[in-house]
């Protein structure tokens, strides 16, 4: 026999259920990709050169924010982001600025600015930054300043986890 009260009950549990669910996808749909890295810019062999620069997930994972200061640089003629692929080789996967380009100049400087998966080249061309992010946290990726009297670049450094430990991360 089946009374009001069970079916206010029925009605209940469903309800919670339903209301459970719009919590769980809500949470869900707001969760942020998020992460940031560093690199210490040492100078090559012959120069006094030295910067940093970090990299930050912006708009969700969807764009990669840079900023680049350094200092004792003459002659800029590129910044990259480079992958090391296991052949001795690490082709461009960025190019942030080349020599036509405003930014860091003479002395030192800073440069600011962002890029997205469509601005990726060499190995990442057509892949997305999720696979950035992997190549920086497989150890991978180097930036470069490169000048007129150092074209492999006067200083580098390796990218490394920031602040928050650097893996992207959504929560």
């Amino acid at each position: 026999m089946v009374t009001k009260n069970s079916h206010i009950f029925q009605a209940s549990v469903i309800s919670a259920i339903l209301l459970v669910s719009a919590i769980s996808i809500t949470q869900f749909s707001t969760a942020q990709i998020e992460g940031k890295f560093t690199a210490d810019l040492k100078p090559r062999e012959g120069s006094s050169a030295s910067g940093t620069a970090t990299l930050e997930l912006q708009d969700n994972g969807k764009a990669v924010q840079y900023n680049i200061d350094a200092n004792g640089l003459n002659n800029v003629t590129d910044i990259s982001i480079s992958q090391e692929t296991g052949t001795g080789r690490a082709p461009d996967v960025v190019i942030i600025r080349t020599a036509s380009q405003s930014g860091l100049g003479t002395g030192s400087g800073a440069l600011s600015g962002n890029f997205t998966e469509s601005e990726l080249t060499g190995p990442l061309q057509g892949k997305t930054v999720a696979d950035f992010v992997k190549a920086i946290n497989d150890g991978k990726i180097i930036f470069r300043v490169q000048t007129v009297a150092f074209p492999l670049g006067e200083i580098a450094g390796n990218v490394t986890a920031g602040s928050n430990g650097g893996n992207a991360t959504a929560g």
